[in-house]
């Protein structure tokens, strides 16, 4: 099970065992298809292989609606030529509150223009190959996830997309454009700040941006939705040559300010997470210690109730600082590739991490988790408590 909300679980796999599958959670039944075996190209294109070769179909996702909030569920699964039998358990969320008042999503370091992924870049995109037929490259695959991270956000109910930075790879100015056209052609709104590698080459990413209609202010701004104000702050480094974030306390006490003046409940978004440590811990580095201690000191003092999510570290977690949440959510385009939705209620917020289903995304999200000699599969998607959760509001 990979997510689960207050009435809704998505459950995934990254390979099955049978054709006519079917999934049970209470009343909810679904026929997932059976997906092609996933495919790993490692260090030289066209050399693919099976990375599960003894399973008959590859990985796949589905999510069941209209389950109950606060209950228990078995799992239930068969296929053809398997019995019917109990594959797991699974534990809705409850409501944190009585009314839902909005929907919005996230997607993080979506790296438009990378081409491989891993420590030395040996995994290729199988998919992006010339076809057999001669039909040439497929679309790439930061694109292809992107895309459908997008499609099913919306298709989850989300009213507006947050785009927390990473939107390219090296900053070229083809990358930059790429990124705004799809990030623009959204059916809902999406505000969007920058990354550290938005800031490369000395291109200026926020102009190019601008032209195809996506605004990117450098200082924290606002954004009001029902029950909720968004609060969106840059944290990229003025020397591109660094991976790590800043905050200057004139930045961070106009983001603190912006917090404070919301009579309700305050969600902010940052690219770089705050580092809770003198020294860091895990790579790569987000804002320093000294900036990050004095930004939340005064966001717990103006807003104590108040909800940070980063991006940056191609991760999934949750930990807190006093009595506010923070949380990282991971990337959309390697393992496990995933968007965040938040439904907010009058007396809290869920957070809730999906995987990208899309088969042509997911079959590659899924080669990448063997990057780090296979430790990028423990590393990145965290525990189910770190990606999905329940928050209520500090009275």
């Amino acid at each position: 099970m990979f997510a689960v909300d207050d009435c809704s679980a998505q459950l995934t796999w990254r390979a099955s065992p049978a054709e006519d599958l079917t999934i049970e959670v209470g009343d909810s039944v679904a026929h997932p298809l059976a997906s092609p075996p996933v495919q790993l190209v490692l260090d030289a294109p066209g050399r693919a292989r099976p990375l599960d070769p003894a399973w008959p179909a590859g990985a796949g996702s589905v999510v069941l609606d209209g389950l109950s909030p606060a209950t228990t569920y078995d799992v239930v699964a068969t296929g053809r030529g398997v019995p019917r039998f109990r594959a797991g358990r699974l534990h809705t969320l409850a409501v944190p509150g009585e009314h839902l008042l909005c929907r919005f999503a996230t997607v993080s370091d979506v790296h438009i223009g990378e081409r491989r992924f891993g420590v030395m870049g040996r995994i290729h995109d199988a998919l992006e190959n010339p076809a057999p037929d001669g039909a040439g490259p497929g679309e790439p695959y930061p694109v292809r996830a992107l895309r459908a991270a997008i499609d099913e956000a919306v298709d989850w109910g989300a009213e507006l997309i947050v785009a927390k930075g990473d939107l390219t790879n090296r900053t070229t100015p083809a990358e930059v454009r790429d990124a705004a056209r799809i990030l623009s052609a959204s059916p809902v709104p999406v505000e969007a700040f920058l990354g550290n590698h938005d800031n490369k080459q000395g291109v200026n990413s926020r102009a190019i941006l601008g032209e195809q209609g996506l605004a990117v202010p450098w200082v924290p701004y606002a954004r009001d939705l029902p029950g909720v104000r968004l609060v969106l702050v840059n944290t990229v480094d003025g020397d591109p040559r660094y991976h790590r974030g800043q905050l200057p306390a004139e930045i961070g006490l106009r983001a603190v300010r912006l917090s404070a003046e919301s009579s309700g409940p305050v969600w902010v978004a940052l690219h770089h997470p705050p580092e809770l440590h003198r020294f860091p811990t895990v790579h790569p580095p987000g804002v320093p210690f000294g900036e990050s201690r004095h930004f939340l000191d005064a966001l717990v003092a103006a807003k104590p109730g108040a909800f940070v999510t980063c991006g940056h570290r191609h991760r999934n977690r949750r930990y807190d600082y006093g009595p506010i949440v923070i949380s990282e959510v991971g990337a959309t385009k390697d393992y496990p590739g995933v968007w965040a939705g938040y439904k907010v209620y009058d007396g809290g917020l869920v957070q809730v991490v999906r995987r990208i289903s899309r088969p042509d995304v997911i079959s590659w999200t899924e080669a990448t988790r063997r990057a780090m000699n296979g430790q990028w599969q423990r590393w990145s998607p965290g525990r189910l408590d770190d990606r999905c959760f329940a928050v209520g509001w500090a009275r």
